[in-house]
């Protein structure tokens, strides 16, 4: 590749044009080796296999043999230019301003899209503020509550149907001639009077039914409704009352503890129930931290970021929103799909400003993850998850898994060093905590 000459311009941070000039006579040289080979296996009429003037053969497959020089040499030039230059490419290389004229030399331009360099800078003492962790009475009560209403049960009400009650109906749709479709009826339909994922008209027609009274209910349904063959349809349902019934919760006393963890009392149930309270709220304001980090490090630095990684980003985004819309029974528009994007692109953008800072802090700072780490994590993922130690090691060192645990403890020690050289402002568990309050205060 000797013969190949280039030049590298550098119009972002992010972009590279390699200007490429491959003399005539490189392009005549393996022109002519192609044309050779293809002498020696050409077979015509006539002649006997490779014995066909060369003329004749060029005449023939000299078109394609041209293409085919031209084809080899770009991705020669390429591979010559990211070597020569040290480039870091992370998209495919565009051709550009091919000029190709009869004895002329072969020029074109290659637009790629690198990974920048970066290098963060002014990291000490970043000003975040910390929540304290506070876990009140009330927020144990209201895990209480979620525990009763996980519990509850249903008993025979012989009253009108109130808000919460369970009413127990068989319903069957009316034809278009007035009569009922007896093989889309629904026999002991359980529905919890007042529930949000009821349509509207069944939480107002119900509304203070009794036992073996019979109703019409009209019920129009909307256009985004999830089933398509009832989206934007009125259909009328007779429904017919079986019985009412309320909503009865266990009372909270050291028998409704015990029902949970054998031998518990309600003292220890609340207890455990702090505990975790505590830990949830910890893991918070960890999260919180680095949150805060992140965000004071990319105001101190400018980032640029290469556009191609923004859409693959989004790409991945919109792949799972359509995979969680599909999973719900429906497929999300265009205008759906458009606002994601438009709402998701700054998250993206901050997302790879912090993966390029963080990881010029963590080599600035010969920030290292050890084998003996490493193994602890291993340990400690199988402990959590219930996992065979053995079988996950083995699984672990057979795949990509060792290397994202070790990014996720390189970029844990990251945060950790910079935390410990932040200037970290106590505050109420409470507080309303701005993205700009904490490096102004600083």
């Amino acid at each position: 590749m000797s013969d190949f000459q280039f030049s590298v311009e550098s119009p972002e941070p992010w972009l590279r044009v390699v200007k490429v000039t491959i003399p005539r006579s490189e392009y005549d040289r393996q022109y002519q080796q192609r044309l050779t080979q293809a002498v020696r296996g050409h077979v015509r009429p006539g002649f006997r296999k490779g014995k066909t003037p060369k003329p004749i053969v060029e005449k023939e497959v000299g078109g394609r043999l041209r293409a085919e020089t031209f084809e080899a040499l770009v991705p020669q030039a390429y591979r010559a230019a990211v070597i020569e230059h040290g480039l870091m490419p992370i998209t495919e290389p565009a051709l550009e301003n091919l000029s190709f004229e009869e004895d002329q030399d072969l020029s074109f331009d290659l637009r790629v899209e690198v990974r920048p360099e970066v290098t963060a800078g002014n990291y000490e003492g970043l000003a975040v503020q910390e929540r304290a962790v506070d876990v009140t009475d009330a927020e144990v009560d209201e895990v209480i509550e979620r525990l009763r209403e996980s519990r509850a049960f249903f008993e025979r009400a012989d009253r009108p149907a109130q808000e919460g009650d369970q009413v127990v109906l068989d319903l069957a749709p009316r034809q278009e001639d007035g009569s009922l479709d007896q093989e889309k009826a629904l026999e002991g339909q359980k529905l919890i009077l007042g529930d949000e994922r009821n349509l509207p008209a069944f939480n107002q027609a119900l509304a203070g039914v009794e036992a073996g009274q019979e109703r019409e209910i009209e019920v129009e349904y909307p256009q985004e409704y999830p089933n398509e063959a009832m989206a934007g349809r009125t259909v009328t349902f007779v429904c017919k009352i079986g019985v009412v019934e309320q909503k009865v919760l266990p009372e909270v006393n050291d028998a409704f503890a015990a029902q949970l963890e054998e031998g518990q009392t309600l003292l220890e149930l609340r207890g455990k129930i702090r505990e975790g309270l505590q830990a949830e709220a910890k893991r918070r304001t960890a999260q919180e931290l680095d949150e805060q980090i992140l965000d004071r490090l990319i105001e101190r630095n400018e980032v640029p970021v290469p556009p191609s990684m923004v859409e693959s980003w989004l790409r991945s985004g919109v792949q799972d929103l359509q995979q969680r819309a599909r999973q719900m029974g429906r497929q999300p528009g265009e205008e759906e799909l458009a606002q994601y994007r438009e709402a998701a692109r700054p998250v993206a953008e901050r997302q790879i400003k912090g993966l390029f800072l963080l990881e010029s802090v963590r080599q600035q700072e010969e920030i290292e993850v050890s084998e003996e780490e490493i193994a602890e994590k291993i340990a400690a993922v199988a402990a959590e998850n219930g996992f065979d130690l053995e079988k996950y090691r083995e699984y672990v060192q057979k795949g990509e898994e060792k290397d994202r645990l070790r990014h996720g403890l390189e970029e844990r020690k990251t945060y950790d060093f910079l935390l410990s050289r932040a200037q970290v402002e106590p505050v109420a568990a409470d507080a309303e905590i701005s993205p700009q309050a904490a490096e102004d205060q600083g």
